[in-house]
């Protein structure tokens, strides 16, 4: 850039010195034509200013562009956010969602009390979250169900920038003032992901142990505040003998293991186990209580009485093993996972709302 000023310059004294003294230089028979010389250095100029922008670091390499068809008015106040016309504030979240403990929480406590606009907002959550984002795509949800939009964003990384593939961002309009309500990563280790739905159901599923799936359960109410449902192991119907084993063993006995599939097996029995942790009034969230079950399937699919196995060897031997465990039935276990969804607002409907679809509004690849 320097080299590129240098040369203007000495060009310019090269035309001034020429007309001073009222001299053509051909050059090949061609003469320098001063007026275009002067258009050229100008446009140098120009690029040069452009590009010593860029080099300073400016965050925004393109527009933010809104869909056209975007005028509901009950989201007015989301749109002048997202256009710079009004700020976000950090204090609801620094106050109520923020844990130190939790690695989808960012500590934005040095800016508790700074309202701040959209780009600042997404270069602090670029320095919290240790990534650089590269799209930016948005929704709008409706958080319990209450007919109150929220605005959802979906930050996606620039390819490589990790940690995360992808951050859901909550802001919700409280009381006329907008306030970052949650941060959600969209992955959640090794073969995990969260899904956030239209109305602020969180599933975060995943693979543990062995091959056994996960599932847990959670959702921003209709006054944005988090509430915590339940974590299950969730196979359908359930985990086999071999994926409760490894977890609840407390040992790596595959050959043990083997014996007891096997001798289930011969007699035509599949054991299926059910495993939830689901918080009480008593509890904290290191010792969440623990509910099981087990259940035998025939050949055909159907459950088999465990009264009806209940003196069979192999069935003692299943038991024997997991003797520290305390099992419940299967109808026990189903109401103490729908006494906790009732709980925490959790419905039918909101469990099952759609996951919502971004609209791309800025790209910064």
């Amino acid at each position: 850039m320097k080299n590129r000023k240098i040369i203007s310059i000495v060009m310019v004294l090269q035309i001034i010195l020429l007309a001073a003294c009222g001299v053509s230089k051909d050059t090949n028979d061609t003469k320098i034509d001063t007026e275009q010389v002067d258009k050229d250095n100008e446009k140098d100029n120009k690029n040069e200013e452009i590009n010593e922008e860029q080099d300073e670091g400016q965050s925004i390499g393109t527009a933010l562009i809104l869909p056209e068809d975007d005028t509901d008015q009950d989201t007015q106040i989301y749109r002048d956010f997202l256009t710079g016309k009004s700020e976000l504030s950090l204090a609801f979240y620094c106050d109520n969602v923020f844990d130190e403990e939790n690695y989808g929480t960012y500590d934005f406590g040095d800016i508790r009390d700074k309202s701040i606009s959209f780009m600042e907002f997404i270069d602090e959550f670029e320095k919290k979250a240790n990534v650089e984002i590269g799209t930016i795509a948005y929704a709008y949800i409706d958080c319990g169900d209450d007919g109150k939009k929220e605005l959802a964003l979906d930050l996606k990384a620039k390819s490589g920038s990790g940690p995360f593939a992808n951050d859901y961002i909550v802001i919700k309009d409280i009381d006329g003032e907008l306030q970052l309500i949650y941060t959600l990563d969209g992955e959640c280790g090794a073969n995990g992901w969260n899904d956030l739905n239209e109305y602020g159901y969180i599933g975060t599923y995943g693979q543990g142990i062995s091959t056994s799936r996960y599932h847990e359960a959670a959702l921003i109410d209709a006054d944005g505040n988090y509430k915590y449902g339940y974590f299950n192991y969730s196979g359908d119907p359930g985990m086999d003998l071999e994926q409760f084993y490894e977890i609840n063993a407390g040992s790596t006995d595959y050959e043990k293991c083997e014996e007891l599939n096997e001798a289930a097996e011969a007699h035509g029995i599949k054991p299926m186990f059910y495993e939830a942790s689901i918080p009480d009034e008593n509890s904290n969230s290191e010792e969440y209580p623990k509910y099981y079950c087990v259940e035998f399937y025939n050949t055909s699919n159907e459950i088999v009485d465990a009264k009806e196995i209940k003196n069979e060897e192999f069935y003692m031997n299943i038991m024997e093993v997991f003797e520290h465990i305390h099992f419940i039935s299967k109808e026990e276990y189903d109401k103490k996972i729908a006494d906790r969804q009732a709980d925490i607002g959790l419905t039918d409907k909101i469990g099952s709302g759609a996951i919502p679809e971004y609209t791309v509004i800025l790209n910064l690849k």
